[in-house]
């Protein structure tokens, strides 16, 4: 998962990650949702700020990530390191952990269902498209995205526990690159830069000059 606030966060603003990247690959009509999130890049970038849209959810996410890990090395491979920040032109992203052959992306799930939905499901085309980010930007050929099952924190508070056993409760599902995934990427992504620097120019207007957008 992309870390909302860290030691590089000024590096961040206004970079493509792989979070949102989806929305360079639609299924259908692309222009509403690129020209959005060019908006949102630029607010970014000219203030120097992130919107908190933290929910309960994504802060048991954020909660079981460490457990996660602790999992996976304990049940899957002891040979994972943590994360790191990583940077690729106007592209950027913090993966959750790294193999010596792949990368680790960590769901933790609010619900036994919502876990399940991995195995019977797979995964969306969000994180679809984020894994091939990470692909990219870690120069790994599959990433795996790992959903881990743990309590919420008030399941604990009432004593309650998931009834499927500790070394069970990770669902790993691997994702290969694709082919041609970052050519297109490369074709897409200063468009979307573009147009981030044409809202950035608004936002010098009405408030000030204040900075040059890096470009590709």
């Amino acid at each position: 998962m992309d870390l909302a606030i860290d030691k590089f966060d000024k590096e961040r603003f206004g970079l493509i990650t792989g979070s949102k990247c989806s929305v360079l690959f639609p299924k259908k009509s692309a222009e509403v949702g690129q020209d959005t999130y060019a908006r949102q890049l630029a607010i970014q970038l000219y203030f120097e700020h992130y919107d908190e849209v933290s929910t309960w959810q994504t802060e048991h996410g954020n909660f079981s990530e460490n457990t996660a890990f602790e999992h996976y090395h304990d049940f899957i491979s002891k040979d994972i390191e943590r994360g790191y920040w990583k940077r690729n032109g106007n592209c950027g992203g913090t993966s959750d952990a790294i193999c010596p052959s792949h990368g680790v992306d960590f769901k933790c799930p609010t619900t036994l269902e919502k876990w399940m939905d991995y195995m019977f499901d797979g995964i969306d085309n969000q994180q679809y498209h984020q894994c091939q980010m990470y692909m990219y930007l870690f120069d790994r050929d599959m990433w795996q995205v790992c959903a881990f099952l743990n309590e919420t924190e008030r399941m604990t508070d009432f004593g309650l526990v998931y009834p499927v056993p500790q070394n069970k409760r990770m669902i790993v599902i691997e994702v290969q690159k694709e082919i041609g995934w970052a050519e297109k990427l490369e074709v897409i992504a200063p468009k979307i830069i573009a147009k981030r620097d044409e809202y950035f120019a608004k936002l010098e207007e009405r408030f000030g000059t204040k900075q040059t957008p890096v470009k590709i």
